[in-house]
């Protein structure tokens, strides 16, 4: 077997997440793999015990969001063999702009911006990030404390770009804000008859901000989902 679950890493993994046993079998069996308490008992039983193949601890790795590297090591040469087993039929490709974060303001999302294709698998969208598969999905950083603790320094954000109308989304919804040459992640917060609307961000240090001048101002995408530098690490294959 060409792979090696690192068993003492998962024990430390479920303690600091305060995960039983038994509950990493219910999270597992709710994504997907069916397994008993039993059967993750098995695999301490014995040294040479562990998950059939490798799918499976591609999906531990995923329900606990940790990196597979560490879950279960394999060589460099290896890998080659088993990226086949990372991508699926219903791949979704899309955008990520590596040069660009949100919160404090560094740019815009424009054509003339580098962005670099992604590919993700359907499931990896509907199990993990937990969001409908779509096409109209861009991804970027987040930059600054503004949306702590809903959103961290360095945290991914999944963008759809097809709600960036205040017709197609709703207040209370986060946002992707181009105000001038500045970019903001923020909460919106629609008054009902108004021509105006707040930029609201979650940490109660930063103020309110009134938007009535939307002849500078443009909404690029709802936020629907975000992920850690882990997942956006293991999970999000580059096309080059």
């Amino acid at each position: 077997m060409f792979y090696k679950l690192n068993k003492e890493y998962l024990t430390e993994v479920l303690k600091e997440k305060k995960i039983s046993r038994s509950k990493l079998a219910q999270m597992l069996t709710d994504n997907g793999y069916e397994i008993s308490l039993d059967g993750i008992a098995y695999w301490y039983r014995s040294e040479n015990n562990q998950p059939e193949n490798y799918e499976n601890v591609i999906k531990i790795a995923q329900v606990l969001n940790v990196p597979i590297e560490k879950l279960a090591p394999i060589n460099d040469n290896i890998k080659t063999n088993i990226i086949p087993l990372l991508k699926k039929d219903n791949q979704i490709e899309f955008k990520y702009y590596p040069d660009v974060s949100a919160s404090a303001g560094y740019g815009v999302l424009a054509q003339d911006i580098n962005y670099t294709s992604i590919c993700v698998d359907g499931s990896f969208l509907k199990e993990i990030l937990d969001i409908p598969i779509k096409k109209s999905y861009d991804i970027i950083k987040i930059n600054g404390d503004s949306m702590e603790p809903l959103l961290t320094h360095g945290d991914f954000v999944v963008i759809d770009r097809s709600k960036n109308t205040l017709g197609t989304i709703s207040s209370a919804d986060i946002v992707i804000f181009r105000q001038g040459e500045d970019l903001y992640c923020k909460k919106i917060k629609k008054e009902a008859f108004c021509d105006f609307i707040y930029l609201v961000s979650e940490n109660k240090d930063y103020k309110e901000v009134k938007i009535s001048d939307f002849a500078q101002c443009e909404i690029i995408g709802v936020v629907v989902s975000k992920m850690t530098v882990e997942t956006f690490k293991n999970f999000i294959e580059f096309v080059r």
